[in-house]
C-alpha cells in the first residue's frame, strides 16, 4: 500500500480525491434506473473528393435505439447530435456504409441496440456544368376572355453543376409553376427553378424572373335589332331594325348593347318613290363593323296629312 501511494507522487490528496469521485460516479451512473429511446442524429459528409457529389436516396437522419442511464441517456436526447463520415478515400461508383455499436462516441454506459437506416448506400458520381435553357412551367389558365401570347424568363438560360448522369441527357431547367388565372396584363414576377430531385447547383445565384404577356382576346358578337334611323329628315324604312356584327378586344365587345350602335340611312335626295338606301353604322372606339345584315333598307317618305 505504501508502495502504491509513492507511486501517485506530487499532489497525492488531490489524486486521491479524483479517484474517489470518479468512483462515486461510476457507482451512481451504475446503480442509476436505465432508460430506452430513440436519438435522432444528423448526417455529416465530409472530405468529399473535389467534382465529385453524392447521389441517390441520402437519409436526413440515423435513428439510433439506446439503453443507458436515465439522466444521461436525457441529456443525449435534448442535444443535436451529428454522425459524421469521412468520404476521403472514397471514388466514383456505390459504397456501402456499414454501421455498429461502434461506429457512435456515446459516453460510458450508453449501448446502442438499433440502427435505421443501416446499411447506408451512397453513390458518388462526378460532376459536369451544362448551359440549358429555362422553360417556364404554367398553371391554370387566365380569367375569362383573355389569353396568354407568349412566356419567357429572363435569363432565358443557366449554367447548372451536377452528376453526369443526370445532366447528359437534360434538355431544360423547369420553373415552380406558375399561376395564370389572375393575370389580365403583361405581367413580371419573380419565380425558382425547379431542380426536382436532381442534384443540382446553380453556377450563379441571380433572380430568375418570368414575364408573361397576357393580352385580351378578340371578341365577334351580333348584336340584333339595332334601329335604323332616318336622318336628316324623317322616312318609312323596311326593314326597321338589323343585326350588326362587330369585333374587338374582350373587354370593349362583351358589354356590348344594340343600343351603343347607331345604325342610319341618308334621306336627304329620297323621292316620293321608294328608294333602297345604304345603311352606314357609328360604333364606340375600339370596336370595329364586321358586317351588317342586310345592308340596305327600302325607304319612302313618309306620307303628310
Amino acid at each position: 500500500m505504501q508502495k502504491w501511494l509513492a507511486s501517485l507522487g506530487r499532489h497525492r490528496a488531490l489524486k486521491l480525491l479524483s479517484l474517489l469521485l470518479a468512483l462515486a460516479l461510476w457507482f451512481a451512473v451504475s446503480g442509476e434506473e436505465r432508460t430506452e429511446t430513440s436519438l435522432h442524429m444528423a448526417l455529416e459528409f465530409v472530405n468529399l473528393p473535389a467534382k465529385m457529389v453524392i447521389t441517390g436516396e441520402i437519409p436526413a437522419e440515423l435513428q439510433v435505439r439506446v439503453i443507458g442511464p436515465r439522466s444521461i441517456v436525457n441529456k443525449l436526447f435534448q442535444t443535436r447530435l451529428t454522425q459524421t463520415i469521412d468520404m476521403a478515400s472514397y471514388k466514383s461508383g456505390p459504397h456501402t456504409f456499414y454501421l455498429g455499436p461502434n461506429s457512435f462516441s456515446f459516453p460510458r454506459g450508453v449501448v446502442v441496440t438499433r440502427i435505421q437506416p443501416n446499411p447506408l448506400t451512397l453513390n458518388l458520381s462526378p460532376t459536369i456544368s451544362a448551359t440549358l435553357p429555362i422553360k417556364p412551367v404554367l398553371a391554370g389558365n387566365p380569367p375569362e376572355g383573355y389569353e396568354l401570347v407568349n412566356a419567357k424568363t429572363r435569363p432565358d438560360q443557366v449554367t447548372v453543376s451536377g452528376p453526369l448522369p443526370e445532366l447528359s441527357d437534360l434538355k431544360f431547367i423547369p420553373t415552380h409553376p406558375i399561376d395564370l388565372r389572375r393575370l389580365t396584363e403583361l405581367t413580371v414576377t419573380a419565380t425558382d427553378l425547379d431542380f426536382k430531385n436532381l442534384h443540382l447547383t446553380l453556377k450563379d445565384q441571380i433572380p430568375i424572373l418570368a414575364e408573361l404577356d397576357i393580352q385580351p382576346k378578340t371578341l365577334i358578337r351580333i348584336l340584333s335589332g339595332v334601329p335604323v334611323l332616318p336622318e336628316p329628315g324623317p322616312a318609312r324604312l323596311q326593314p326597321a331594325q338589323v343585326a350588326v356584327t362587330v369585333q374587338g378586344l374582350w373587354p370593349r365587345v362583351k358589354d356590348l348593347k344594340p343600343a351603343d350602335v347607331k345604325a342610319a340611312v341618308d334621306t336627304r335626295n329620297l323621292g316620293r318613290t321608294r328608294a333602297r338606301l345604304a345603311i352606314s353604322v357609328s360604333l364606340p372606339e375600339g370596336v370595329s363593323l364586321v358586317r351588317v345584315q342586310p345592308g340596305w333598307v327600302s325607304a319612302s317618305k313618309e306620307k303628310t296629312p
